[in-house]
């Protein structure tokens, strides 16, 4: 080959290759401005699945519907989901994958024990974090970009204290060493405590245990005139009410959201429970509708109401964001913080100087006869 046909073909390539690069220049560009691109960081696998698929399926319905009817100021929203089976390290690759690769600046994230590390990543990039079913108390303070309208511990044990007193002063309490359930177990004591009510028992176990015989064991036999029993999820949840029917204990019962299981309402040894969290789809019309609209994409209710509702909530809050300041992370901050009252499924409620929501108070249900019911005393 001569000098000129190899300055020929080298010319050629040189310019296939301008071309490739203006083509992809031009591709991500028209993207960009035809696509709201979201991220998801969830577990999709592992022992808390079952919220992350419900968050996911919700997530789909709500932007479908979105899509359909003509996307945000003619955009179509696009959502790139990560597994991170609700474990710290896997979220916050998930996060930097989604933020340095992906470019996306709009996150929606289940686990309180996933919000917490990728916060301080989250907060230097100006990327929002939208929490639809984590609680625990110290996201209040985990960032200006991180919002949720998942009702803090601190809410929770509030209102779970002020019941429990009304009916028993002296209980137990065994739960799981997660950042969910731990900091659930701490605001909990505290305000127990301080109406005067006393533990009597504390137990503990780590997280994925199975086998709960001896510390419920130690509990039974301080003789508690009632259990709160606090895991993470009904992996753990579900062989503890077990075991704790099994060693013969008849007393009173109460949960954290766990009661809000369909696979837990079905147990004999969970009858009776009473539990906190939000209102049942009787109570709130939009709620029933959403539920409908579920078992009819994907052949059953979500076994946990609250993650369904919440995370349906948040697509719609996003969408309003968007809609009117754009898709920039600081402008749906800004927006968020100056949000007008919003009516979904959840209630009507704001957010707060600490990207929390307000107006909307966790409520007491009881398992009865297999179902959820608000609790009369």
């Amino acid at each position: 080959m001569n000098l000129t046909n190899k300055k020929t073909i080298l010319t050629i390539i040189g310019l296939i290759t301008i071309i490739a690069l203006v083509v992809l220049i031009l591709d991500r560009r028209n993207t960009s401005d035809s696509v709201i691109n979201i991220g998801f960081i969830g577990p999709q696998t592992g022992d808390l699945a079952v919220y992350g698929e419900t968050e996911k399926n919700v997530t789909q319905i709500a932007v479908d519907e979105i899509n359909k009817n003509g996307g945000i100021n003619g955009k179509q929203i696009q959502v790139t989901y990560e597994d991170d089976q609700c474990m710290g390290k896997n979220a916050l690759s998930a996060a930097q994958k989604l933020i340095d690769i992906d470019r996306i600046k709009i996150l929606l994230v289940t686990c309180s024990q996933s919000v917490l590390p990728i916060a301080p990543i989250t907060e230097k990039a100006h990327a929002i974090v939208f929490a639809s079913y984590a609680a625990s108390s110290e996201i209040s303070d985990a960032g200006d970009y991180v919002f949720r309208n998942a009702y803090s511990n601190a809410d929770i044990s509030r209102v779970a204290a002020e019941n429990v007193i009304q009916h028993h002063f002296k209980i137990a309490i065994i739960s799981e060493i997660t950042d969910y359930a731990a900091d659930l177990r701490d605001n909990f004591k505290r305000e127990f405590t301080q109406k005067g009510g006393i533990i009597v028992s504390e137990e503990n176990f780590v997280a994925g245990v199975k086998d709960f015989r001896a510390p419920l064991t130690k509990i039974i036999s301080a003789k508690p005139e009632a259990i709160f029993i606090n895991p993470t999820s009904d992996a753990t949840g579900i062989p503890l009410l077990k075991q704790l029917r099994e060693l013969g204990y008849k007393g009173p019962l109460y949960g954290n959201f766990l009661g809000s299981g369909k696979n837990v309402q079905a147990l004999a040894e969970a009858q009776g429970m009473i539990y906190f969290a939000d209102p049942v789809a009787a109570d709130s019309p939009l709620k029933a509708d959403l539920l409908e609209k579920y078992k009819a994409r994907y052949g059953v209710y979500p076994d946990y109401e609250y993650p369904a509702v919440a995370r349906y909530d948040s697509i719609y809050i996003l969408a309003q964001a968007i809609k009117n300041v754009g898709d920039d992370p600081t402008a749906i901050r800004d927006y968020l913080y100056q949000m007008p009252d919003f009516t979904g499924a959840l209630g009507t409620y704001r957010f707060n100087d600490k990207g929390d929501i307000t107006n909307v108070r966790p409520v007491v249900n009881q398992i009865v006869n297999g179902q959820a019911v608000k609790y009369n005393p």
